[in-house]
């Protein structure tokens, strides 16, 4: 039978069929009807801190390296690429006066609108440093330069008063020196104010007070009054 259908009269047209055949048998999908592993996610992150005010520099990272960083607004731009669905861990680094989260940024993957509209995401960068404003009052402390860790933040006015903005972690031991060797009448010489912080931004009052030390009296030299016999 089999050699009847080969050299047969129709065996030219069949053996032309076969390839056809054959082929509708291996025929798979189109591509676009299978998922594709090649998507873009575009996304927009903002870095900011616990006041809300922008924090520049933070680095967007996956394991196998940065994709951005945040510019001068906070703001970064960054295309991931994977399946819908997929899920990506992007680790957040602050700069170094900031604390970074403990956890990474876990985004899903999702195409918005048509592929272009990028998903908004925002994360936070806690202040390590706050602002101190030290209002320092010095009685008989007039015109003394002010130091911190040997360098020059302030100086008293001619009432011996002074403000001085500093910046400083949560609960710093905060030291300021009076520097009197200008005057030597006044002690104690080089006192030092200290101070612990808070984990805010907060005012802080110093008062001293200097003792001027007074010149020894003269010696008067008795004078030899001339006696009359």
């Amino acid at each position: 039978m089999l050699d009847q259908l080969l050299n047969g009269p129709r065996s030219s047209r069949w053996l032309r069929a076969l390839p056809l055949a054959l082929a509708s048998c291996n025929e798979v999908e189109p591509p676009s009807a299978q998922p594709s592993s090649g998507s873009t996610f575009p996304l927009a992150i903002s870095a900011r801190s616990e006041s809300q005010a922008a924090v520049p520099g933070v680095e967007i990272s996956t394991s196998k390296g940065i994709l951005g960083v945040t510019d001068t607004n906070g703001n970064v731009r960054i295309t991931l690429h994977g399946a819908e669905g997929d899920k990506v861990a992007l680790t957040v680094k602050c700069p170094s006066q900031y604390a970074s989260p403990d956890e990474p940024l876990r985004v899903g993957l999702r195409q918005l609108g048509d592929g272009k509209t990028s998903a908004r995401f925002e994360v936070e960068c806690f202040s390590l440093v706050h602002q101190v404003v030290v209002g320092l009052r010095a009685e008989n402390g007039a015109n003394l330069p002010i130091f911190r860790l040997k360098k020059l933040v302030g100086r008293t006015d001619d009432a011996g008063i002074a403000h001085v903005l500093l910046e400083a972690s949560a609960n710093e031991q905060v030291a300021l020196t009076l520097d009197t060797s200008s005057n030597r009448s006044l002690l104690p010489q080089n006192p030092t104010l200290d101070f612990v912080t808070r984990d805010s931004e907060e005012l802080v009052l110093l008062s001293h007070k200097f003792t001027v030390k007074q010149p020894p009296p003269k010696r008067v030299t008795p004078r030899n009054v001339p006696r009359h016999l």
